[in-house]
Parts: structure tokens; C-alpha cells; sequence
């Protein structure tokens, strides 16, 4: 009952209560995947190979998403108006996850690009050359492949194993195709394989690069790292010393193995069972840490 003229008593409003807000816990897990599945796809394959300058401006592009956010989170702060910044804020919880993806996307594709994917399209681009007998066969006559299969009885001479150290020991040894009990040694060494830290030039000799000697198709990947050509070259120059030997002039080095086809296209296996492996594993961590964020994500009602 009120007093006679007592103003009439007003009640507060009453706050409403915050309630999660389900679509914007489901952008705050999907749009930092979509994100980190865009970039970490066009790092990884083919058209990162075949389209370079392009694929590096849509990666920059997918940045606009996550600066657009911290615009967005700016202007509030900025806007006098705006209060929605002094409570739990959407857009600052997802202008964090999706720079995070965009970082680890990055990263990720960059990764799978050098460790899988690069290696597997260079040795694409170049020929592949079977049943070479080192016998018969001088080593400019292979500049541009990208995988050699020897013929059969073909094996590394470990006997004329050879090691240079600078910090690591980079090994050779040369690879020969057998031309039985009487055959003579070859007048040039044209094809050797190579490695690093993994042999032993000393008695007993041993040289442990790649896959060891067997029965099987005998074949290499030709050397794509430029920066261990001197190195290789001061190895063999030892070994012609050593062993009393001669080099071709342009010796082919390979990182020997057995059946090189296989092994590339295990290669490109390899690298998109990673490229989705990391996806997956994006997708969980970005739904566990919407968890934390779920306070970010609730509407007023």
C-alpha cells in the first residue's frame, strides 16, 4: 500500500540471464578450421607447386578474416556507445582463435610442403630412367632426372666407402653394376650414393645411407639439395685420392634405395595422411578451446 502522495514505487528491471548462444559456440569452432583447413591446403599440395605467388596472396587473404575480427573488437573499445565490450565478447574470443589458425595453418602447411610434398613433385618433374648399367652408362646423360633404377647386380661398393667431416661427416661411395667374376674396374665412377653420417671409411669399411644392399630392383633419388653438392664433391675428390679411383665429370648423386616409383608415391601418401591427420587434430583442439571461451559465447535474454 503506498502513502498518500508518495510517488509510486518502481521496481528494477531485472537482468536478464545469460544463455549459451549454440550458434556461436559452432562458428567458434568451425571458423578456425575452415581457416586453418584453407591455408594448410594450399600450402600442402599441388597448386602450391604449380601456382606459387598466387597461392601466397590467398594465404595472405585468409588474414582479412581475423583482422576484420580485431577491427571489429576495436571499434567497440572505440565507440563510447557500444558497451557490449565490458561483457563476455564474441568477437574478441574469435579474432584469437582464428589468428591462432591462421599462425598454425601456416605452419602446418609449410611442414607437410617441405617434409612430403615438395619432394614428391620435384622427383615428378623429372624423368625417371630404368635398367641403367653403370657400365655403359656416363653420367651426363642423366642431368635431369629425378630417379634412377640400375640394372640387376647392381650394389654400392662399400669397399671404397669415403667420409668428409665438416661438423657432419657427408659419405660416398659408388655405385656399380657387376659385370661378373673377370670383369675389370670401371675407368669412372659416374654414379655414387650419398649420405650423412651414416658410414664408416675405416677398416671394416661400412656405409649405412639409404636402404642395404639386397637382391631386389636397385634404384635413387637424385640429390635435390644443391647446398651438400661441395661437400659430396670433397668426399669423392678423398676417395680418388684413397683408392686411387677416378670420378666422372659430372657425377650423379643419388640417395639410394630400392624401387624409387614406390617410394615417391609413398612419399605423396605419406604427406596427405599429415595434411588430415593435422586437420582432425585442429578440429578437436579448436572445440576444446571453445570450452574455456563458453563464457564469451552467451547472448543476454
Amino acid at each position: 500500500m503506498e502513502a498518500y502522495g508518495a510517488a509510486p514505487l518502481q521496481s528494477k528491471p531485472v537482468p536478464g540471464r545469460w544463455r549459451l548462444n549454440r550458434v556461436a559456440m559452432l562458428e567458434a569452432v568451425l571458423v578456425p578450421w575452415a581457416i586453418f583447413l584453407c591455408v594448410s591446403w594450399l600450402l600442402t599440395f599441388s597448386i602450391h607447386y604449380k601456382h606459387t605467388v598466387p597461392v601466397l596472396v590467398l594465404v595472405a587473404a585468409c588474414l582479412l578474416v581475423p583482422l576484420g575480427m580485431w577491427y571489429r573488437v576495436w571499434h567497440q573499445q572505440q565507440d563510447s556507445t557500444d558497451i557490449s565490450h565490458r561483457e563476455p565478447n564474441w568477437f574478441f574470443f574469435l579474432a584469437i582463435v582464428s589468428s591462432v589458425a591462421w599462425l598454425a595453418g601456416v605452419v602446418v602447411g609449410l611442414y607437410t610442403w617441405s617434409a612430403y610434398m615438395q619432394p614428391y613433385f620435384e622427383a615428378e618433374s623429372l624423368a625417371m630412367i630404368t635398367n641403367v648399367d653403370t657400365r655403359k652408362a656416363s653420367g651426363g646423360q642423366f642431368l635431369d632426372m629425378g630417379a634412377l633404377e640400375f640394372a640387376p647386380r647392381t650394389d654400392v661398393n662399400e669397399s671404397l666407402t669415403m667420409g668428409y667431416k665438416d661438423g657432419n661427416l657427408y659419405c660416398v661411395a659408388p655405385i656399380v653394376t657387376s659385370g661378373g667374376v673377370n670383369a675389370t674396374a670401371p675407368a669412372f665412377f659416374e654414379f655414387w650414393a650419398v649420405g650423412v653420417n651414416c658410414c664408416d671409411p675405416f677398416e671394416p669399411k661400412l656405409f649405412a645411407c639409404g636402404e642395404p644392399n639386397d637382391d631386389q630392383v636397385r634404384g635413387g633419388f637424385r640429390l635435390t639439395d644443391t647446398s651438400l653438392v661441395p661437400q659430396y664433391r670433397k668426399a669423392i675428390q678423398m676417395a680418388q685420392e684413397e683408392y686411387h679411383i677416378r670420378s666422372g665429370a659430372n657425377p650423379i648423386f643419388l640417395h639410394w634405395t630400392g624401387d624409387p616409383v614406390k617410394k615417391t608415391e609413398q612419399q605423396f601418401r605419406d604427406g596427405e595422411a599429415a595434411f588430415w591427420k593435422f586437420c582432425w587434430v585442429f578440429l578437436a583442439v579448436s572445440a576444446v578451446l571453445a570450452l574455456p571461451g563458453q563464457d564469451t559465447l552467451k547472448r543476454r535474454v
